[in-house]
C-alpha cells in the first residue's frame, strides 16, 4: 500500500505504482521530470506498469512535458486509488491493510501472481533502446534544461 504525501517525483511515482493500492494526500503532487533533465525514464520495469495503469497517450504527455499534476488528476489517471486529507492518510492505509492482512497468505500470494500475470503488458519492448552504450551516450551529452 502506497501512502503518498508531499511530492512524488520520477522514481517516486514509479515506486508508488509498484504498490497494489495507492492513497495520497489531496495536497500531493506528481511529476515525471527525467526527460526534462536529459535522461530517459529508466526506473526499472515500472514504465510498462505506468502505461498499463494510466494509458500510453497520457503517459507520453506527462513524460514529454514533465509537468506537475495534482492529486485529483492522479486520481483520475489511476495513479492514485484514493485522495484524502493529509491527516486521514494513516486511517485510509489501515482501512485497506486490515482486510488484506486477514486473507490467507498463500491465497493472497497466488491471487496477486495471477493478477500480475493477467495484467502484464503483452507487447515486448525493443530491448535495443536499453543498450548500455546508447544510454551512456545519452547521459554524457550536454543538456541545458529549458
Amino acid at each position: 500500500i502506497a501512502r503518498v504525501q508531499g511530492r512524488a517525483v520520477g522514481a517516486g511515482v514509479g515506486l508508488a505504482l509498484a504498490c497494489d493500492l495507492r492513497v495520497g494526500a489531496d495536497t500531493a503532487s506528481f511529476r515525471l521530470p527525467e526527460l526534462a533533465l536529459g535522461v530517459p525514464p529508466a526506473w526499472g520495469g515500472l514504465l510498462p506498469r505506468l502505461i498499463s495503469e494510466v494509458g500510453a497517450a497520457r503517459v507520453r504527455e506527462l513524460i514529454l512535458t514533465a509537468r506537475v499534476f495534482d492529486a485529483q488528476e492522479a486520481l483520475g489517471l489511476s495513479v492514485l486509488h484514493r485522495a484524502v486529507p493529509r491527516d486521514a492518510l494513516d486511517d485510509a492505509v489501515m482501512a485497506w491493510a486490515r482486510p488484506v492482512l486477514r486473507r490467507p497468505a498463500s491465497a493472497l500470494r497466488v491471487t496477486k501472481a495471477m493478477f500480475n500475470s493477467l495484467t502484464a503488458t503483452t507487447r515486448l519492448a525493443d530491448t535495443s533502446v536499453f543498450d548500455p552504450e546508447l544510454l551512456a551516450a545519452v547521459l554524457t551529452q550536454q543538456h541545458r534544461p529549458g
